[in-house]
């Protein structure tokens, strides 16, 4: 699917909690050397993965997007009652309902937005953007909140807790993948785009032959359970990715060279460096957040984006994946 934009991102704002959480000390906590013959450094030698953050187990989803929303209507000092709308985009929600995003907007004070939730896995905030983007193209909406915010710590512990009750190398496998996420929360401002910035296409796609390679559920007695295959799901939406990306710079008339920044979604070092090479961006222009953050799941595109600290007329390069298996590519200029 492709989509013409209209909006331009006004504002940019991230949060990350305090709490610093090495992969070494995630290793620890399921023996790894002496039940699996893994050194506690293997998971960070593998993955690129140092240290993630955590918010502690009472946090919700929204504690943290509303951080990010918060730093993103600061910095272009908007006032919340202008936002017309609040779109969450996070794995997980508050509650089954209402939508999260009424809670968010309750606590920014955004009272004149209409909400809603869109959900995707780690997918979850570039559809977020496009859905802002096309109220934004109907006249429904002048300004648009999309926001996000994960705490896949409590799945990382759900992770350790069954990999201590099944001890095996097929549960290790199936598992440890859990323990590359950390916490986080990213937003965006949208408004209609101007002569000079905005989004100038968006490009989606899905493949649902890959669904299980990737998931969590609840079993039939409330327990969180699921799997995460790395390589696998790596290498499929590396092949995804590189099926489009030379449509898409011919469709944006850019060449790898015109691009200022590619944030990427960043589930670890291997994974980075190669949607990097098919785009044909050094890594000077793709940053990272991946060694000290982890996987920040459908975070990662705008604290990535936020930490690259971007200036205007900059062009960027978005590669977006998540489990489904769903990718995209958009092109913007800030």
């Amino acid at each position: 699917m492709n989509m013409t934009g209209f909006s331009r991102i006004e504002s940019i704002g991230s949060y990350v909690p305090d709490q610093v959480v090495t992969s070494e000390d995630l290793m620890d906590e399921i023996h790894s050397e002496t039940r699996f013959g893994v050194p506690n450094t293997w998971l960070s030698e593998l993955t690129g993965i140092r240290s993630r953050r955590f918010a502690g187990p009472a946090a919700k989803p929204s504690d943290l997007a509303i951080e990010a929303g918060r730093a993103a209507l600061e910095k272009c000092g908007m006032d919340p009652r202008e936002i017309g709308m609040v779109i969450y985009c996070g794995i997980d929600r508050d509650w089954v309902e209402p939508a999260t995003s009424h809670r968010i907007q309750r606590e920014l004070g955004c009272g004149n937005a209409a909400c809603l939730d869109v959900t995707n896995a780690c997918h979850g905030f570039t559809n977020g953007m496009s859905v802002g983007d096309a109220m934004i193209a109907t006249g429904a909406a002048e300004n648009v909140l999309v926001v996000t915010g994960e705490v896949p710590s409590h799945v990382a512990m759900d992770c350790i807790s069954d990999i201590n009750e099944n001890p095996t190398q097929e549960n290790f496998q199936q598992k440890v993948g859990g323990l590359t996420t950390g916490d986080a929360g990213g937003a965006v401002v949208l408004q209609r785009a101007s002569q000079n910035s905005g989004v100038k296409t968006y490009r989606f796609s899905s493949q649902g032959r890959y669904a299980e390679l990737c998931f969590y559920k609840f079993d039939e007695e409330g327990k969180r359970t699921g799997q995460m295959l790395m390589e696998k799901i790596s290498a499929a939406a590396i092949r995804m990715h590189k099926s489009l990306i030379s449509e898409t710079y011919k469709m944006l008339n850019w060449k790898p060279q015109d691009v200022d920044y590619l944030i990427a979604h960043q589930p670890g070092q291997k994974v980075h460096e190669r949607f990097a090479e098919l785009a044909k961006i050094e890594r000077n222009r793709a940053p990272s957040t991946f060694e000290e953050l982890g996987n920040l799941t459908s975070a990662s595109i705008p604290v990535t984006l936020d930490m690259a600290g971007p200036k205007e007329g900059d062009r960027i390069l978005i590669l977006g994946s998540g489990s489904g298996l769903s990718i995209s590519q958009i092109g913007l200029v800030l």
